[in-house]
This record gives structure tokens, sequence and C-alpha cells, in this order.
């Protein structure tokens, strides 16, 4: 980000949210993207061996529905969900050399700077023709936009309000708070509260075990 303001007085970021992103994984556009990834077979196997054959049902009170086979998903919080989804959204590139996509696991940040050809919107529409391609969907009611500026730019040398995606002085990305200015007092703030709510439990605790 600093590297970037060096040679632009403001970078656009886009914090995209996906709807459940591990949970609508498309198996067979997986093993085609696996393929293409010239994964070695033994482990598209391995893979898709273990995403497949599993079931699920919905249980109300006493009633139980019939079981459906899974077709979706990469079952989350499973060690190599991360991974396979990294290996299912490789694709997902920008439109323009100077716009970055910063990609770790399911979270994905569009930068831009101010000297960059292609608009945040642009941009914004090729991804979300990726996700219609590949059966996913952006949430736009969580993503959020934030400009990102040297000290002192002038207001109306800053980039216009993106339609639909809602701009934001603080966003929070990875558990970092990230204000426009840069300024950390926040995350410090935020980080140092946690501490305190820890330490209050942590010393409830020792007086339980003490009486």
């Amino acid at each position: 980000m600093h590297t970037l303001l060096e040679s632009n007085q403001y970078v656009r970021c886009v914090l995209i949210d996906f709807s459940k992103a591990f949970d609508t994984v498309d198996h067979v556009i997986l093993a085609r993207k696996l393929f293409c990834l010239e994964t070695p077979v033994f482990i598209t196997q391995w893979i898709m061996s273990f995403l497949t054959d599993r079931n699920q049902a919905t249980k109300l009170g006493f009633h139980l529905s019939s079981t459906l086979p899974i077709n979706r998903s990469i079952i989350q919080r499973s060690a190599i969900g991360p991974t396979v989804f990294i290996m299912f959204a490789y694709d997902r590139k920008p439109l323009d050399i100077l716009n970055l996509l910063v990609k770790y696991a399911d979270d994905t940040t569009l930068l831009s700077p101010q000297n960059s050809k292609t608009s945040v919107e642009l941009e914004m529409a090729h991804i979300a023709n990726w996700a219609s391609e590949y059966k996913m969907t952006s949430n736009l009611l969580k993503t959020v936009n934030i400009v990102f500026h040297r000290p002192n730019v002038p207001h109306d040398l800053l980039s216009s309000i993106m339609h639909s995606v809602s701009r934001v002085a603080v966003a929070k990305l990875l558990g970092v708070h990230l204000r426009h200015d840069l300024n950390f007092s926040q995350h410090v703030k935020s980080v140092v509260a946690t501490c305190k709510q820890r330490l209050y439990l942590f010393a409830q605790l020792k007086n339980k075990v003490l009486v």
C-alpha cells in the first residue's frame, strides 16, 4: 500500500465478499480447474474422493428429510479447504496490470491506484462475470470500498463514490482495522480492549480458583 501511495495520490481498495464462498464451490468445475493446473492425477483423485459421496439431510423437530448428495462445497474447517479454494480461484485476475487482486483463502481485496487506466467499476464487473461463470455470488451488502490517500489530498481529487458498494473510513481485513489515512490508532485500541477483556477474565478465574 505504501509503495502504491509513493507514486499515486490515492488508492481505491475494495474488500470483496463472496456469499458462502467455501460452500458454493462446484465439484465439477473444481475438477476441471485442477486438471488445467496440471495437478498430479493421484492428488486430484484424492481431493475429489474426499469431497464426493457425502450426503446431507435437514431435521426439524422429530421430522427428518430424505438425504441428498452434496455436489458443492469444499468442507469448511477441513485441512485442505483453504488450499483447494485458492486453486479454485487461481484464474481470478485483474484486467489492468496496475491493479492488484490480493487473495487470501476466500478473502479478496482489489487495489486500484490513481494512475490505473481501468476503473474499479470495470474491475468489479469483471470479477462479477468470473463469479457468475463459476457459480459463485459476490455479496455487495458486505462488500466495502475504502480510499487510502496521502495527507492533505483535496477532497475533490479523490475518486467518485462507487454505486452499490458502501464507502467506509475504516475497514477490517484479516483482523486488522485499516483507516483511510493508514493510521493504526483504532486497531491499537481494539487490541488493547481485547487484552483488557482477556486479563479481566483471567483475574476472575484466578479468584474462583483461590476461593
